[in-house]
């Protein structure tokens, strides 16, 4: 199986009218499952099977033949989502490890589409068609959990406001599934100022060089990258060790706009292929990242991916 994910296009503002229908934008990870006769596959965005990090998710498959689901994968700490929580989890490729985490730290797929149910594709049915299969899956079976739905796009922004959710995502009802697309159907809107960068580089003290202690970022611009500023803030030792493994160092900028060295440091110019998560308080006026924090590694995007409007 590898079905790419419909993606929604980031707005300022909800759309309103007859015609869209609200969710939960959910602090997770985007994972597609797949059941064919009550064995289950989780692939993530990137086309990657991480079934063996979820095993508490087989339980979804019971009774069911054939299905292919969209959904999130969450993890939840004092009942709302906790993407840090979640981080635990997401690399994890050992079955002991993973059984161990799955006691101490369980997730939730919370399902929001069906693509196929028992050998018939969805993809070009409306969307009302899709969700009411998918309610119907769901509360013929336990263990299921899906994506609550809503018709007024203001009292869903306030109720994901009041829990401290991450926004909320309006759909057209009458929109089919759009594989691999960012479709104007799907609209979401973001509470916190998060966003995903690539990291071009790390820095570290002359005196400790091989201690990273803040990371370089930058987004894509026409096929080039462009630099987002700095983080150091939020990266544990052991996060940043995890890092420095998955970096590869190459001589030359990746960036269009490289900064220049800062007094008393080191800078290593990497790949750019991780993608981190990053919290902000603002752009500044010389288009980098203010009050930048860590927030996690996303090993579900691509670097390509990483626009500002993504």
């Amino acid at each position: 199986m590898h079905v790419q994910a419909m993606l929604a296009t980031a707005a300022a503002a909800l759309p309103h009218g007859p015609g869209w229908s609200y969710e939960f934008k959910w602090d997770g990870v985007r994972a597609i499952i797949e059941i064919i006769r009550g064995e289950l596959r989780i692939q993530s965005r990137r086309g990657n099977d991480v079934s063996v990090a979820y095993p508490e998710l087989a339980v979804l498959a019971g009774d069911v033949d054939d299905a292919v689901v969209d959904g999130e994968i969450v993890a939840f700490a004092d009942g709302r989502p906790s993407f840090g929580l979640l981080q635990t989890r997401m690399h994890v490729r050992v079955k002991a490890d993973a059984a161990r985490l799955a006691a101490e730290a369980p997730v939730t797929f919370i399902a929001f589409d069906v693509l196929r149910l028992y050998g018939v594709g969805l993809i070009d049915r409306p969307l009302t068609e899709r969700r009411a299969t998918l309610e119907r899956l769901a509360a013929e079976r336990q263990g299921w959990t899906v994506s609550p739905n809503f018709d007024d796009g203001t009292a869903t922004a306030e109720a994901a406001r009041a829990h401290g959710l991450e926004g909320v995502i309006a759909k057209r009802l009458a929109s089919p599934y759009r594989p691999g697309v960012r479709s104007a159907d799907w609209i979401k809107v973001k509470f916190t100022q998060r966003a995903e960068f690539v990291v071009v580089g790390w820095e570290a003290d002359a005196a400790r060089p091989d201690v990273l202690s803040s990371l370089l970022l930058g987004y894509v611009v026409d096929d080039r990258f462009r630099f987002a500023g700095k983080v150091g803030s939020g990266l544990s030792q052991r996060i940043a060790g995890s890092l420095l493994r998955s970096l590869t160092v190459r001589r030359d900028s990746p960036l269009a706009d490289a900064p220049a060295p800062s007094p008393g440091r080191i800078l290593t110019w990497t790949q750019p292929r991780v993608v981190v998560e990053v919290s902000y308080s603002e752009w500044a006026r010389d288009g980098r990242l203010r009050h930048a924090v860590f927030v996690g590694i996303r090993t579900d995007k691509e670097a390509s991916e990483v626009t500002l409007d993504g």
